[in-house]
């Protein structure tokens, strides 16, 4: 796994607002170190795309109050099921989600359903689940 401070140095935007973090091979041991870093408490835009995070990796960052100025999270292509999805629609952390994207992954229609309907993402305007 990379080593995810200078990850966070080399990808993250001089106003500290936007972590590209795209296809770096995080997996859950990753979005868990991530989650904690209180270096990215200003961040609004986070992209964790192609890292197979999986629902642990989800539960660690929808459970980050590190990460409550999330506008939009990109977790296409991370091997998340039902179980994150859940995760993600019950967190009262990631309230000010606008935009969730949540391509290629195993989540069902149910998934998606407590996804829609969650109360905890009530600022959600933009939700992806097909290409």
């Amino acid at each position: 796994m990379p080593n995810i401070d200078e990850l966070i140095r080399d990808r993250l935007s001089k106003d500290g607002q936007v972590l590209n973090l795209k296809a770096q091979f995080l997996r859950e041991v990753g979005a868990k170190e991530l989650a904690q870093k209180e270096s990215l408490k200003n961040v609004r835009s986070l992209d964790l795309s192609q890292n197979g995070i999986g629902d642990e990796g989800v539960r660690a960052i929808a459970e980050s109050p590190v990460l409550g100025n999330l506008r939009n999270l990109n977790l296409a292509s991370n091997i998340i099921s039902d179980v994150g999805a859940k995760y993600l629609a019950t967190s009262k952390h990631l309230t000010n989600i606008r935009v969730l994207q949540l391509m290629v992954n195993d989540i069902s229609e149910q998934g998606e359903k407590s996804l829609r309907n969650s109360t905890d993402l009530s600022n959600l305007t933009s939700l992806k689940f097909r290409v």
